[in-house]
């Protein structure tokens, strides 16, 4: 049953691709007017891929989105570092990008890493001890666990401070395989870190993993209400409307009892 699901929620994504639903209108005007159907039909369809592009591109439906999305994050970035005496800080790895064979972080990881160390240095600042968790594996050669060690190395974060968990592919494997080294720990608070757009499915699936971590949103996207489309908004758009259908296959799996 998982292995279907898994598979209508891959054909669900390509609604969310803008170029899909270019193709999929002019697959559809075309049969259309092949059998010979009628003309108001064929022109009601360009007209409503028309309405959807300019929703889209306008950025009013972005916008609604990302209220949804990141709006309960917004104010979460204060830390009481006095109350957590053992806490874990876990940040998520946010991609590999290969430029001339050589593998760097995605950009959106380094606020990320920002966001991870200022934690980490309030904790340390009151003299409490703190570990970092780095989930991610990537799909380069190098983990993303890894190069995200790596640079908090150059900050200052101690060696010992950071364990790597290198195998997840996922966020659902992010939180599958970090709640093991999490529970081991035994900490008194978690703090999550990642990208505001990416936090609620984020937490919920930790919450499915029977964690309960405190959002610490490292970045905010949003789109600009513009008269005329406009890629920018587009392109964000598309990336929060697959967010949303991956809430939306947490929850369904989450009620189905397929998550763990």
């Amino acid at each position: 049953m998982k292995f279907l699901l898994d598979l209508l929620f891959r054909v669900l994504q390509l609604f969310t691709e803008p170029y899909f639903l270019l193709f999929l209108a002019v697959v559809i005007i075309a049969m259309l007017k092949r059998k010979g159907k009628r003309k108001n039909l064929r022109k009601g369809i360009g007209t409503a891929v028309v309405l959807i592009i300019i929703f889209i591109g306008n950025g009013f439906l972005g916008k609604l989105i990302s209220g949804y999305l990141q709006k309960s994050y917004i104010n979460t970035s204060e830390l009481k570092s006095s109350a957590s005496q053992n806490p874990v800080i876990v940040v998520l790895g946010g991609g590999i990008v290969d430029i001339n064979n050589t593998e760097k972080l995605h950009t959106m990881s380094y606020s990320r890493i920002v966001t991870t160390y200022q934690l980490y240095y309030e904790f340390k600042k009151n003299n409490t001890p703190c570990k970092i968790v780095i989930s991610g594996k990537g799909r380069g050669h190098t983990s993303e666990a890894e190069l995200f060690s790596e640079n908090l190395k150059k900050m200052g974060v101690s060696d010992s401070d950071i364990i790597k968990e290198d195998k997840s592919m996922n966020t659902y494997e992010n939180a599958k395989y970090s709640s093991k080294i999490i529970k081991n720990l035994a900490p008194s608070s978690i703090y999550l870190v990642t990208s505001g757009f990416h936090m609620k499915r984020s937490v919920a699936l930790f919450h499915t993993f029977g964690l309960n971590p405190v959002p610490q949103a490292s970045d905010f996207i949003d789109t600009e209400i513009t008269i005329f489309p406009n890629s920018y908004n587009a392109a964000f758009t598309f990336v929060m409307l697959k967010e949303v259908l991956g809430i939306w296959q947490v929850q369904l799996y989450n009620s189905l009892g397929l998550n763990k």
